[in-house]
């Protein structure tokens, strides 16, 4: 981070911590129950998902050349593989002959994939190889028969995709340079992988990325755990396009009110989260990393999928190292499970049935405002016809 910049930041962070006050949206907003548990506006909202980038590894996942690994986002199967030159590719994982899926493994490393159905064979770069009895297929352009490709990135020591053709992909633009720079300043290039793991959440998917995103609930409902570290209800928020950082103090903060601007680092007495939009959250912590990839499921607007991946700046060589991440693992978990998910859940159990036709996001949860102002805008463009505008 600059040095003029970090200066901001923190006097922002102490003035708010000072006057009991954050970053506020200039009024309040109101939001329909029904946005969570309206299929036909959770078919729009996976239409709008599937156009921006969202997070498939971590570098640690493909470390050689031909190692692959398959997953499924938003419903698109993917075969994701590292090629010879060290860049990484994102394919459909369905053979272009009869649509069977080419790679059932969840990982490994091959040179070749070959369709167990009738043995056609896709290069680590997609092409078309081979097939038996290619004579059947007289007339028919092998080069325009491989494996369907996706925009695919490596940025941050994570690899990003676009489940959609021909998509734009660049995460540096996406985040801003300032951004990118301070995420690049981290060293989380080269971190690694400590834990991954994803979880199938009853609850819809814009709920699971609001309570990422809210720093009002911090003191609220974590008094006995993130409220011993963090301040509730204090956020610097910072717009760039489609991507946002949040910035929440830390308890410590106001160690630093008169220290001299280069004995210290901001990041020490802060959590950032760098968000992605939709679903995609990079949260740097003074000793480790948490990513967070959050989308809907393909058909029930009730369901989601959260992965999040533990990140150590270095790789842990001593056991009190491997103690201290298992320790800030063990207590997301516990803040997660116990807590937010276990509070969080009911807001999709209510939204059916709870007798209550808006939600009031107020002035200080302006992340929050932002995001569902984004997507409703976003799935409204949808249905409007050609040349159309939002009245919003």
């Amino acid at each position: 981070m600059e040095r003029d910049d970090k200066i901001e930041l923190t006097r922002r962070l102490i003035a708010h911590v000072d006057n009991n006050t954050t970053d506020y949206a200039d009024t309040l907003l109101r939001v329909p129950f029904a946005v969570f548990n309206d299929p036909e506006l959770a078919e729009r909202e996976r239409q709008v998902v599937r156009k921006f980038p969202h997070i498939v590894a971590h570098v640690d996942e493909l470390v050689k050349t031909g190692d692959f690994l398959t997953t499924e986002l938003i419903g698109t199967p993917l075969l994701v593989v590292k090629q010879s030159d060290g860049s990484v590719k994102a394919f459909s994982n369905v053979c272009r002959h009869r649509g069977a899926k080419v790679e059932f493994a969840e990982s490994g490393c091959k040179r070749v994939f070959s369709c167990p159905y009738h043995n056609w064979a896709y290069g680590k770069d997609g092409a078309l190889r081979g097939m038996p009895h290619s004579e059947g297929f007289d007339g028919m352009d092998r080069s325009e028969y491989g494996l369907v490709e996706f925009p695919c990135e490596v940025r941050h020591g994570l690899i990003w995709v676009v489940p959609t053709v021909g998509a734009d992909l660049d995460i540096a633009a996406v985040l801003g340079p300032k951004h990118d720079a301070e995420v690049a300043a981290t060293g989380m290039a080269e971190s690694y992988q400590v834990r991954k793991e994803t979880w199938r959440l009853e609850m819809n998917w814009k709920i699971a990325v609001d309570g990422v995103q809210d720093s009002y609930h911090l003191c609220q409902l974590h008094t006995k755990t993130v409220c011993n570290y963090l301040q509730g209800n204090i956020t610097a928020f910072d717009l760039v396009d489609r991507s946002w950082r949040i910035v929440v103090a830390r308890k410590s903060i106001t160690e630093v009110r008169d220290a001299d601007p280069d004995s210290f680092d901001v990041r020490d007495y802060s959590l950032a989260n760098y968000t992605v939009y939709p679903g995609t959250m990079l949260v740097t912590e003074p000793n480790h990393f948490e990513i967070w990839t959050i989308v809907p499921d393909t058909e029930d607007p009730n369901v989601s999928y959260c992965t999040i991946r533990l990140l150590s700046p270095t790789k842990p060589e001593t056991p009190r190292e491997v103690r201290i991440l298992e320790k800030n693992w063990e207590l997301l978990m516990e803040t997660l499970h116990a807590e937010d998910w276990f509070v969080t859940k009911t807001i999709t159990d209510n939204a059916a049935n709870g007798q209550v036709d808006e939600l009031i996001y107020g002035r200080n949860e302006l992340p929050g405002q932002v995001f569902h102002k984004m997507i409703t805008d976003d799935a409204v463009r949808l249905v409007e016809p050609a040349g159309a505008g939002s009245n919003r």
